[in-house]
């Protein structure tokens, strides 16, 4: 079956009808509305959000304009420093020591002579304070301790041969 053109043409016109709403008469207004509704809906939602944000900062005293930093803003004084103190005792021979420093990277000493003691000063707000030590063959009674602004934070000791002693505070 072949259609011809005259076949085709109430079909062509009927979708042209549909296509534009407003020759539909008032059927035409809801086919237009039912196809824009929610765009037009975010650009609402959009606008009020806008507002609703610009009301909030000026409530709250909020410019556009960020504060300009003082000429010498990078000119900070130590606001509490921190006093941490290594400490090794025994009798006897000598130690090799690894503690952590005021950045808390590792430092080792070798063969150093007993009582040794080591103090860093930091203003970091939060480190760890580490010492570990190993005695040789002639080494008795080994001690470490930590102590951080004067208070004792860690004390331990080891009497066997060749000791092996650490201190280990968390959170200076």
């Amino acid at each position: 079956m072949r259609l011809g053109w005259a076949a085709l043409t109430p079909i062509y016109n009927d979708a042209m009808a549909r296509a534009d709403g407003w020759k539909g008469g008032r059927h035409g207004v809801f086919r237009v509305f039912k196809a824009v509704w929610i765009p037009l809906l975010l650009v609402v939602v959009v606008a009020l959000g806008a507002y609703a944000i610009v009301r909030i900062r000026d409530t709250l005293g909020a410019n556009g304009i960020a504060a300009a930093a003082e000429g010498n803003s990078d000119n900070t004084k130590p606001f509490n420093p921190k006093h941490i103190g290594y400490e090794i005792t025994g009798s006897g021979g000598s130690v090799n020591v690894d503690y952590l420093d005021e950045n808390g990277q590792p430092h080792r000493v070798d063969n150093a002579a007993l009582p040794w003691s080591f103090t860093i000063v930091t203003t970091l707000p939060s480190m760890s304070a580490n010492v570990v030590a190993q005695g040789d063959r002639g080494v008795n009674g080994l001690r470490c301790r930590v102590v951080v602004d004067g208070q004792l934070r860690d004390d331990r000791s080891a009497d066997e041969y060749q000791p092996f002693i650490y201190c280990l505070v968390k959170s200076v």
